[in-house]
């Protein structure tokens, strides 16, 4: 059973094991600090590889904007 952490930047949920980083989930330390993402597989409004439910923040929202 993977284990659940929730992320410190957009609060989702994540699988620990999907992510670099311990407190951030795939997509937050994509955006953030540039490590690998997921290749997000969407059901029931959750990805089937890494949990991430698809949650931003405004912080990230202008960092994908700039890029």
């Amino acid at each position: 059973m993977p284990t659940l952490k929730i992320c410190d930047e957009c609060s989702s949920e994540f699988y620990k094991e999907s992510s670099q980083m311990e407190s951030l989930c795939p997509e937050c330390s994509n955006i953030i600090y540039g490590y690998e993402n997921c290749e997000h597989e969407f059901l029931n409004n959750r990805c089937v590889k890494c949990y991430w439910n698809g949650n931003s923040t405004d912080y990230l929202d202008t960092l994908k904007s700039e890029n």
